[in-house]
């Protein structure tokens, strides 16, 4: 879906992005991260032109972008940044709506468009359709802002640190949702953050960045397991590497199942859509080596052996 080849960016001869080269396939999770200066947010503001890149070329579905008009190129990519650009005099319906409208979408479809969107991102429309944005908490204004982004179907998202300034509870909120919504509606998706929670926890793929260049790109497993350098290594956490590892890992990848569920258990237990990290937390805090393993409704399906998370393949 989107291509980049030898792509560099100079700003007064100083090479803010330099001879890079990515593909991102369609209906991926891409993931953007490195450390701040490091040419991340530039690579993404050239997708959609709002950077003009100096060598090498970008494509998007085979087409080369310096070849389609720019305002017609962003109707078609949504953009989700950290201050969520909102029109502050604008309520959220009409906020949502603007790339359909531009897109001369008819009324009706644009307004169908905007509700489905609200209760996509579990926004109540009778109660923030016609709400501004001071009216919102700054997660309520995040959602409208991926709703926006959203809005004229797009077959590309570029987000560029969206949940950046968000409290840790709201920020892993809209996480969890982003992640909801992909499953759903299957974007292809570049992101920018400087948090490695955040792109562990989101991507398909990662690709790290420092001083303008890819260090390294693969999955959140594999870069873990295999990180190309220091640097990578000590953006991954260095010696935390193992806990993040386990933070990727469900619980019921590594539980003994039970032959049929039993009745609900008391006493410390774990889910077993939980991350081995949680589980392992708990055996600590309890100083247990096993822990019980439960569904959605209590029930116990399982057995999770601290030996089995010691001796888990890399």
């Amino acid at each position: 879906m989107i291509e980049l080849s030898n792509v560099s960016k100079l700003f007064d001869q100083a090479r803010a992005v330099d001879d890079i080269s990515l593909t991102v396939a369609t209906g991926e999770l891409c993931v953007l991260v490195g450390t701040s200066g490091c040419g991340k947010s530039t690579t993404l503001r050239m997708i959609n032109r709002l950077i003009a890149h100096s060598a090498g070329s970008i494509r998007i579905d085979g087409r080369d972008i310096e070849q389609i008009d720019p305002q017609q190129l962003r109707r078609g990519i949504g953009y989700a940044i950290q201050s969520t650009g909102l029109f502050p005099h604008w309520t959220v319906a009409r906020n949502i709506a603007v790339v359909p409208r531009l897109l001369g979408w008819p009324a009706e479809r644009v307004r169908q468009r905007v509700e489905e969107l609200l209760q996509l991102l579990e926004l109540a429309p009778a109660e923030f359709a016609g709400k501004y944005p001071r009216q919102l908490s700054g997660g309520q204004a995040q959602r409208v802002g991926v709703a926006r982004a959203l809005a004229g179907d797009p077959d590309i998202l570029l987000m560029d640190e969206p949940f950046g300034a968000l409290d840790p509870i709201t920020r892993e909120s809209l996480q969890n949702e982003l992640l909801r919504i992909q499953q759903q509606v299957r974007k292809t998706i570049v992101f920018v953050t400087h948090d490695m929670d955040e792109a562990l926890k989101l991507a398909s793929r990662i690709v790290v960045m420092d001083k303008g260049r890819i260090v390294q790109q693969d999955s959140p497993q594999a870069l873990l397991a295999k990180p190309a350098n220091a640097f990578v290594e000590n953006l991954l956490g260095g010696q935390e590497r193992g806990l993040k590892q386990a933070g990727l890992l469900r619980v019921d990848s590594l539980m003994q199942a039970l032959a049929r569920p039993t009745s609900a258990v008391t006493g410390p237990r774990i889910k077993a859509t939980d991350s081995l990290r949680q589980a392992l937390s708990l055996m600590l805090w309890h100083r247990c080596s096993s822990l019980p393993v439960v569904d959605d409704q209590g029930r116990q399906v399982g057995v999770l052996q601290l030996d089995a998370l010691m001796s888990r393949p890399q």
